[in-house]
């Protein structure tokens, strides 16, 4: 039943609209990598990508946050999964 729960937290978190573009973003990573160096010292590479993962992990929340009717599917969702 956790298991459950937690697939319904990834599907309301992590659609299949955000996955793919993910999964092309790291398919470009080399190229992503090497625009960042241009910009980036390399001392502070490890800050600056710690940086940029915690903005996408705060946008991310945000997003679940604003999105109310998608909240209130994931709540009924939940309720559900623990009535069974």
């Amino acid at each position: 039943m956790e298991r459950e729960k937690l697939k319904t937290y990834f599907d309301y978190f992590l659609p299949r609209e955000v996955v793919g573009p993910v999964i092309i973003v790291f398919s470009l990573e080399g190229v992503i990598s090497g625009l960042f160096e241009l910009y980036v010292p390399k001392e502070s590479a490890t800050a600056a990508w710690g940086l940029i993962f915690l903005l996408s992990i705060i946008l991310v929340g945000y997003w679940g946050k604003i999105d109310e009717e998608g909240r209130e599917e994931l709540e009924e969702r939940i309720d559900e999964i623990e009535s069974e």
